[in-house]
């Protein structure tokens, strides 16, 4: 699939992101076994700053630079908007995991999460970005119809 014009000319460093999505299995599984509300909420707040505000004033990527900064890892930037709308995607699945957890929906919660963490592990682990995905193919339906 060809890449399509960002919304944004942000750039995001790529293998932070990768971090991210690590971190965020990590919280998310935390989250599962434990049921401490505080993890999720964390991983809202997060995932809104990232999605909504600027993914650099993001606590997960804060700790993913400083790790890549350690390890001495050279950033690799790239079109920031999928990542951006994936950031915006996580916000909304963590918030109904929220949701679902507050009014004891055990099994939804679960299900979710477990979508979550699928999605964040191919990201972290494959380099392979659901959301961009659904970005690319939105952003060419787009473009399509106003043809």
């Amino acid at each position: 699939m060809s890449e399509i014009c960002p919304i944004s000319f942000k750039q995001v460093d790529e293998n932070a992101a990768r971090s991210n999505a690590i971190l965020s299995v990590i919280a998310v599984g935390l989250f599962l076994a434990t049921s401490y509300k505080f993890i999720i909420v964390f991983l809202i707040v997060d995932f809104f700053i990232r999605g909504f505000i600027d993914p650099l004033y993001s606590f997960n990527t804060a700790i993913s630079k400083s790790i890549l900064r350690i390890i001495n890892n050279k950033p690799k930037l790239i079109d920031g908007s999928p990542k951006i709308f994936s950031a915006k995607l996580g916000f909304f699945m963590s918030t109904f995991i929220f949701v679902f957890s507050y009014f004891d929906l055990h099994v939804a919660t679960t299900i979710l999460g477990a979508m979550l963490i699928f999605f964040a592990l191919l990201e972290g682990v494959l380099g392979y970005c659901v959301g961009c995905k659904i970005y690319s193919f939105l952003e060419k339906a787009k473009k399509n119809q106003s043809i």
